[in-house]
């Protein structure tokens, strides 16, 4: 009889060899691989020392400077302009020469605007003949009324005399009353006319006064007006509006212009200014009163911003900068400079000069050299930068020794050795 109840014993499974030897391979190859690339990562790389280029860390003023390209232009340059359109009929000067004020630069023809200019003269004329009519009409009809006045005057004064008499000799009964009678009628009619015609040739004085006011000032200014047409007309001949050197100006016979077309420039010769194109990063950090300067003829010549045109074309921005001092004697318009702005002032920093190796390791590590030949690469952090170095924030000390030519063929090592 099998018991009931009693627990079956299970046997424990052993992994077959194949397994075993598939997890020991696997393990041992985990270990190699790490303790490989650890090897590799701090394997030392050997090259030739005349390959390599080292510098000192130094200490000493550091400056934010950047390089621009700035072109000499005059301070005061003024543009000839049109004042109407049309086409080059003569020149009578030759670019880059001194020029006087009002000399002839080039005469344009406008057969439309001439004719336009041309009728409206003979319509202001005609204006200016009908109103001279009207005045002198006007002046005779007050000569005519102040006759007239004069003549009843007279007629009055004569009648008064005849009434005086008559009034005598009525009374003393040698004349009829019909005669002393129409003689003071006469008399007093006359009297009359003559108030009357005195009150009317004075308001038609003032009347006219007014009139002849208005027609003088109408009178000029249509004269102003003419003025001004001849003054349209003789600007079809281009001339200088100031004495100084005559510049971009290149005209042709036929060439043709439009109104308010500039056709020269002047240099009035007050001096020079640099106009410098910066790039756009830098537009907050340049300011009106920064120094700048030059090289030139073997001379640092000293600049300082005037102008800040913050309008941004093709991701640059202009400066006008100034001389501190008298510009060379020898520099011209259009020469073209490299500027050096200083964005700050100089302060005392770590510097490492600026070399192919940064864009090797972007600024975060270099390597430096021992007195034994041999090169470790340390971490680094840089602050600013000018022309010449790089500001060392953090990460070495002055006098170290680093290597400043390119790291490309070794800048996965951690150490280098340097071959004689």
């Amino acid at each position: 009889m099998k018991q009931i109840g009693m627990d079956k014993r299970i046997e424990k499974k052993k992994w077959s060899t194949t397994k075993t030897l598939y997890v020991v391979g696997t393990l041992v190859f985990m270990v190699l691989s790490a303790f490989g690339i650890g090897a590799i990562n701090k394997k030392t790389y050997k090259v030739d020392a005349s390959r390599i280029s080292v510098k000192k860390v130094t200490e000493g003023d550091f400056q934010d400077v950047i390089l621009i390209d700035g072109d000499v232009l005059p301070i005061n340059l003024v543009l000839v302009n049109t004042t109407e359109g049309g086409t080059v009929a003569e020149i009578f000067v030759e670019d880059g020469v001194l020029i006087e004020k009002g000399t002839a630069l080039v005469k344009l023809n406008n057969p439309a605007a001439t004719l336009n200019y041309m009728n409206q003269e003979t319509a202001i004329i005609e204006q200016i003949n009908n109103l001279r009519s009207f005045k002198l009409s006007l002046e005779k009809d007050q000569r005519d009324l102040s006759e007239s006045l004069i003549d009843s005057e007279n007629s009055l004064a004569d009648i008064e005399r005849a009434y005086k008499i008559d009034s005598v000799l009525y009374a003393k009964d040698i004349i009829a009353r019909n005669n002393y009678t129409n003689t003071k009628e006469s008399y007093k009619y006359l009297q009359k006319k003559r108030d009357f015609m005195d009150k009317n040739v004075s308001k038609s004085k003032q009347n006219n006064q007014t009139q002849l006011q208005q027609i003088n000032t109408s009178i000029s200014l249509m004269h102003r007006n003419l003025e001004f047409i001849h003054e349209s007309i003789d600007k079809m001949l281009v001339r200088a509006p100031v004495t100084g050197m005559l510049s971009s100006f290149d005209p042709v016979i036929g060439e043709s212009y439009i109104n308010n077309q500039t056709v020269a420039k002047i240099d009035v010769q007050s001096g020079f200014k640099i106009r410098g194109q910066v790039d756009e990063y830098y537009l907050s950090m340049v300011k009106t009163g920064q120094l700048a300067r030059f090289s030139f003829d073997g001379k640092q010549i000293d600049l300082k911003v005037k102008k800040v045109l913050s309008e941004v074309v093709n991701r640059r921005f202009e400066i006008e900068l100034v001389f501190v001092n008298d510009p060379p004697k020898s520099i011209t318009n259009g020469q073209s400079l490299q500027v050096r702005l200083e964005l700050s002032k100089a302060q005392k920093s770590l510097l490492i000069p600026r070399g192919s190796y940064f864009q090797s390791s972007g600024g975060q590590f270099v390597y430096v050299l021992n007195n034994k030949g041999e090169a470790y690469k340390r971490y680094i952090k840089l602050g600013s930068q000018n022309p010449t170095y790089y500001q060392v924030l953090e990460g070495l000390e002055a006098g170290e020794t680093i290597i400043t030519s390119s790291y490309d063929e070794f800048k996965n090592y951690e150490s280098i050795k340097l071959n004689n």
